[in-house]
């Protein structure tokens, strides 16, 4: 759910600057990386045969050229034993026998250009492994290209020995070859079950009663279920309406669940359940109060002297940002003095980020237009 996600990444790269910094690199699903994929072969890196390029912005990105000695071809067609490749920006080629201390040789691929750096679960890229390769363009390898074959993110590289899983999702039935894959292999069971799961709620989509359906889901949605980083549930969720709309304030007050409360304030808010503002309106009234029992001193968001209150803190910040800016998408007037009263608050703390004074003056003018 796209408009679902992304007031949560700004309120992420907001508060926390050391994140905005870094690459937020995708995650791919596994079925996704095999239907994308141009070319999938067992193969390895030609010694010798690795150069870095470096791209024409005064050597501020790279990428590598290599030759990649095909052993067997999985998917796809290529007549020849060996190929040029591709290693684009932001995955980086080291030969273990250069580094110091290195007990190992051959090469190892790593990410260096995600928030989550390290190795890709390969020990030598120099020896067989499972490469999935598609002809890409651009600094990062984000756009399609008509040149050489290349990877682009970590999934690309998978090691040999899961060979026989990446296969299941090749065979006739993927769904049945999966099943019993991890069955026999229940160490690759969360991998595998994150594709049966989405087939599930897949199914459940189809369903025409939103009652049902909302039934359905909700087990995947509390169990934070996605897909290609999309709340998949949490989308069906948001289009049974009225029926979702209510029973997810029994979700939202329950305390075993209070992670899923910023992903409910973006439900209300997209399938415009209005009946709800009258509980956002009391919800800001009572963490208005709280606040006006809060010394917060400069630094206070991160402050660990007391970590419990500062985790209390953070949260209650991030409800009243979430019922102000649902409140805002509904437009409803008796949301007015609640607004004020929450500007006037945050106008008066000494907090760097302004954004639920912003989101506040915002919800008022559109109010006044009105």
């Amino acid at each position: 759910m796209t408009r679902t996600l992304i007031p949560s990444i700004t309120l992420l790269l907001i508060l926390c600057p050391q994140v905005a910094l870094a690459w937020l690199r995708p995650r791919y699903e596994d079925a996704t990386v095999v239907e994308r994929s141009e070319l999938i072969v067992v193969a390895h890196l030609k010694e010798g045969s690795i150069q870095k390029v470096f791209h024409g912005n005064n050597g501020a990105s790279w990428e590598y050229h290599a030759t990649l000695v095909i052993t067997k071809v999985l998917k796809g067609k290529c007549e020849k034993q060996e190929i040029p490749l591709v290693i684009h920006y932001g995955l980086s080629v080291f030969d273990q026998s250069e580094e110091k201390d290195s007990p190992q040789n051959g090469f190892r691929i790593i990410d260096t250009g995600g928030s989550e750096r390290g190795h890709i679960p390969v020990k030598d890229a120099g020896a067989d492994n499972l490469w999935f390769l598609r002809k890409r363009s651009g600094i990062f390898g984000r756009e399609p290209g008509t040149g050489n074959y290349g990877i682009v993110d970590p999934e690309d590289l998978q090691p040999l020995e899961l060979k026989p899983y990446f296969l299941c999702y090749l065979s006739d039935n993927p769904e049945a070859a999966v099943k019993e894959y991890i069955r026999k292999n229940p160490e690759t069971a969360e991998r595998g079950k994150r594709y049966l799961n989405h087939l599930e709620v897949q199914r459940i989509l189809k369903m025409e009663d939103p009652e049902k359906r909302y039934d359905a889901l909700l087990p995947f949605f509390l169990n934070r279920t996605t897909w290609d980083m999309k709340e998949e549930a949490g989308e069906g969720i948001a289009t049974c309406g009225k029926a979702a709309g209510e029973r997810l304030k029994d979700v939202f007050t329950d305390p075993t669940h209070h992670n899923l409360r910023p992903l409910i304030f973006h439900l209300w808010r997209d399938m415009g359940y209005r009946p709800i503002a009258s509980f956002l309106i009391d919800l800001l009234i009572q963490n208005d109060r709280f606040w006006a029992g809060q010394d917060l001193k400069k630094g206070w968001w991160s402050d660990q002297s007391d970590p419990e209150l500062t985790r209390r803190r953070q949260d209650m910040y991030g409800e009243i940002y979430g019922a102000v800016y649902t409140l805002r998408s509904f437009g409803d007037p008796k949301a007015k003095d609640a607004l004020e009263t929450t500007r006037k608050r945050w106008a008066a703390v000494d907090f760097e980020n302004k954004q639920i004074v912003e989101e506040c003056d915002a919800a008022l003018r559109e109010l006044a237009a009105k």
